[in-house]
């Protein structure tokens, strides 16, 4: 019997315990990880507007403090006028459910629940229209804490105003024999996150609005709640507009079966209108995921880290997609 032996040489071993420490590493900051690469999608969606400002003669510092002041007085705005709205549309909704499970099922444990949710939400609403808790303390339980959302854009603030730090950081610790791919690939994918974040605002202020006009001719009530719901859940490839339209279905059934059916098939009109003319126009031209890779993409950032994975999951994708376009392209050299 012939014995096989196998030589490892130092040098792969070291190899091999580099690459190990810095997954572990990578997996005990993994938070910080995810900061930073959420300021790295903000800056990659605001930069074409810092550029074109500096192509104009404005310096960059100046041109990125205008677009930023400009982009949070404008979220600002739009939430000081949206909320009041929504809050007082969906505490009627949420009244409108208990009657509507009631009749319908007639359990008192259900009842009892989504009286308890009313209640709560009753509540909350009301503290964050008292003097004690400002719209920043709102911002903050919406996104996980203040110092969460300061850093991000912080950091992102940063990354637009010095347009060489993170290719200087990267090519600080790249090999020199992979320096000029990576790199490579790293413009492609932040030019394609940046034309993502963009068209996925546009999608979803779209998409909600057309809901919203729709259901409010329809006369489907609380068509305020149900478009802005509509828009946010716009973010989820594929499912979060079904998910939407589900909500406006059942807030019509209450009313009628006909404005039920109405309602369905003003979602599938909606949903038509998004694929065949919003998202050819916006998002596939830059972008180019295949839908099964997108709804991967979904699942495992969902079962990794939640609503921010599902966040996450579309920028993570395209920038592996560069790397396998990119092996692809060298396989393809070598034959």
């Amino acid at each position: 019997m012939n014995n096989l032996k196998i030589e490892i040489s130092w040098g792969t071993l070291w190899r091999i315990v580099a690459v190990l420490s810095v997954v572990v590493a990578a997996f005990l900051v993994r938070n910080v990880l995810i900061n930073l690469f959420l300021a790295f999608i903000i800056s990659s969606g605001i930069n074409p507007f810092i550029d074109y400002l500096e192509k104009k003669g404005l310096p960059r510092i100046l041109g990125t403090l205008f677009t930023y002041l400009f982009s949070l007085i404008m979220i600002g705005l739009i939430i000081y006028a949206v909320l009041p709205i929504a809050l007082m549309e969906m505490d009627n909704l949420l009244s409108g459910i208990v009657e509507f499970t009631g009749n319908i099922f007639n359990f008192s444990s259900t009842q009892d629940f989504i009286k308890n949710f009313n209640s709560t939400f009753n509540e909350i609403s009301k503290k964050i229209f008292s003097s004690d808790l400002s719209l920043v303390n709102l911002a903050t339980s919406v996104f996980g804490g203040i110092s969460f959302v300061i850093t991000v854009i912080i950091v992102s603030f940063y990354l637009s105003i010095s347009r060489e730090g993170p290719e200087w950081f990267l090519r600080a610790i790249l090999p020199e024999n992979y320096e000029d791919r990576i790199m490579t690939i790293f413009h492609r994918s932040r030019k394609r996150i940046g034309h993502w974040l963009q068209g996925q605002i546009i999608l979803s202020f779209v998409v909600g609005f057309v809901a919203f006009i729709g259901l409010w001719l329809l006369g489907v009530e609380h068509s305020f709640v149900l478009g802005l719901t509509t828009a946010v859940l716009e973010i989820i490839p594929f499912v979060g507009p079904v998910f939407a339209g589900s909500i406006a279905v059942l807030i019509a059934l209450h009313n009628s079966f006909l404005l039920a059916l109405y309602t369905v098939a003003l979602f599938v009109i909606v949903q038509q209108i998004e694929g065949h003319i919003i998202i050819p126009l916006v998002m596939n031209r830059t972008v180019g995921l295949h839908p099964v890779v997108v709804l991967a993409a979904l699942m495992i950032g969902f079962q990794l880290w939640g609503l921010i994975g599902i966040v996450l999951s579309v920028p993570v994708a395209v920038i592996l997609q560069e790397f396998l376009d990119d092996w692809v392209s060298i396989k393809d050299s070598r034959r």
